[in-house]
């Protein structure tokens, strides 16, 4: 009866649910049964996992979800959820969620039964959707054109640099609980977000709010080479604090984009001291990275004395 009332208007009172983010009819309409919902699986898991138990855990996830999406578009929309409007900040905040339920799900699926398991799957799956296809295509500014605001604040920084946090929280959370290509997924996504973040956050200090705009300059050119080298060894760093070979793959990727970079772009397109510098950190960075890897996986073993 619940589904129905939903299905017959989604929007629960019309077009009256008013323009407060948040506080409004569909906090009411979604809300009070996904808590009734969660309440009840919670009772039903008790007695038994069984299909009551799952149909009412379904149907908790399903009202959760449907909260946090009407609210965010509730919110972007300035008060009607049927407003044709896709924008960055609301894939950004979508993408958030996703990640952020999931994480929740991962610690719940633990100690309960198999729809909160098979839940943070479909959500995980659609949130790698949005990402790819919202977040890096369509709504991507670069492309898109929007404003993306001041310099440091700013959406690159909701839709790339806090999705790119919760990414590597979910990718530590499920280590050892998830099959390794799950884990390694979620290490990636936040390696491209995060270097998504900073890439778009170099060309904003450079072109202002609107990306697609202005010209771009040899310190530009140069700033994205120092930016990502930097990004690639702290990279390794992290790969090495956590002995994890994803993280340390993912650092040689980024290097690796870097030097082809350098090659490709900045050796035809820099200038100058632009151009010196580019090739003297570049060498700089590699000797080091060598030098590291050759004192880690090859270790000099000190001459024994009698």
């Amino acid at each position: 009866m619940v589904l129905a009332r939903i299905a017959w208007d989604p929007r629960i009172a019309g077009a009256d649910l008013g323009t407060t983010p948040i506080f409004n009819w569909l906090l009411y309409g979604y809300g009070v049964p996904a808590a009734a919902f969660w309440l009840a699986g919670n009772m039903l898991r008790r007695r038994a996992d069984d299909v009551p138990a799952r149909l009412v855990d379904a149907a908790a996830l399903l009202f959760t979800v449907l909260l946090f999406v009407f609210e965010i578009r509730h919110a972007i929309t300035g008060g009607d959820p049927y407003t044709r409007s896709n924008t960055l900040a609301e894939t950004a905040l979508d993408v958030s969620v996703g990640i952020a339920l999931v994480i929740g799900l991962e610690r719940i699926r633990l100690r309960s039964g198999s729809v909160h398991n098979t839940g943070a799957l479909i959500i995980a799956a659609l949130t790698l959707f949005a990402i790819v296809f919202g977040l890096g295509v369509s709504e991507n500014p670069l492309f898109s054109g929007e404003a993306v605001g001041g310099r440091f604040i700013n959406l690159i920084l909701l839709g790339y640099g806090v999705p790119a946090i919760l990414a590597a929280a979910l990718a530590l959370l499920t280590r050892g609980h998830r099959p390794r290509w799950y884990s390694a997924t979620a290490a990636v996504v936040a390696v491209g977000l995060a270097l998504g973040y900073l890439s778009l956050e170099v060309r904003r200090l450079y072109h202002g709010p609107i990306l697609t705009e202005g010209i771009n300059t040899d310190a530009e050119q140069y700033t994205y080479s120092a930016v990502w080298l930097a990004f690639g060894v702290a990279l390794l760093g992290a790969g090495i604090s956590l002995r994890s070979l994803p993280v340390r793959a993912a650092s040689a990727a980024v290097v690796m984009l870097t030097v082809l970079k350098v090659f490709l772009i900045d050796m035809s397109d820099l200038t100058g001291i632009y151009q010196a510098l580019s090739f003297l950190g570049l060498g700089a960075v590699l000797m080091g990275i060598g030098w590291f890897y050759q004192r880690l996986l090859f270790p000099r073993h000190r001459p024994e004395t009698d």
